[in-house]
């Protein structure tokens, strides 16, 4: 299965000292399980949603287009939660929502199955208040559009890691110890192994 996991500096992996980040983690250990993915990384640091959607049909469809045997996980949202200097966030929240509904109805039309994952906390309270709603509507948008969603602020506030590590680094990024908690979100989440489960009953059949 190859995916594109398409992001921002989160999906990226910005603050991993490993260069791994959870989208690289999480693919390691289905390999190391015996699942052959392709991973094709497609974070770009400082995006928001509305670059986000701007760029990634071109970007997928030179990696999976004219297959069947690729998926699309989506992750955005922080980027457009922080600040600009008069203090309104960088992009509002229904042009997020907009962009994010777009991405997935033309996903739809290309026949590429989509699977999203909620914004993490940062530990800063203006914005962790923001992307929290985010999250709640980009998690609505998503049961309309019928694409599973995974909320990770409050797991990841709650983990010993990420937020400390964030402190401890750059202000916004955890180092590798949060993105693997993160990864091990995923790995377990049930859209997730729906996905995997049915590659592995896929190479069952062809051996």
């Amino acid at each position: 299965m190859r995916i594109c996991f398409i992001g921002d500096s989160y999906v990226t992996g910005t603050g991993d000292e490993t260069c791994q980040g959870w989208a690289g983690r999480l693919c390691a250990m289905e390999r190391q399980e015996g699942r052959d993915v392709t991973l094709y990384n497609l974070g770009v640091r400082g995006q928001t949603g509305h670059d986000i959607a701007r760029r990634w049909r071109t970007e997928t469809q030179a990696r999976i287009g004219g297959r069947h045997d690729g998926g699309i996980v989506l992750s955005f949202g922080v980027n457009d939660c922080t600040s600009r200097p008069d203090g309104r966030p960088r992009l509002a929240p229904e042009h997020s929502l907009a962009a994010a509904c777009a991405m997935m109805q033309d996903a739809a039309t290309a026949h590429w199955p989509v699977l999203m994952v909620g914004p993490p906390p940062t530990g800063h309270a203006v914005t962790d208040a923001r992307t929290q709603a985010l999250s709640h509507a980009l998690g609505a948008a998503c049961a309309r559009h019928g694409v599973p969603f995974l909320p990770i602020a409050d797991a990841l506030r709650a983990s010993p890691l990420w937020c400390p590590e964030i402190a401890r680094g750059d202000g916004a990024h955890p180092a590798g110890g949060g993105y693997g908690e993160l990864a091990r979100l995923v790995h377990g989440w049930t859209a997730w192994r729906a996905w995997m489960d049915a590659l592995r009953e896929n190479r069952s059949s062809t051996r």
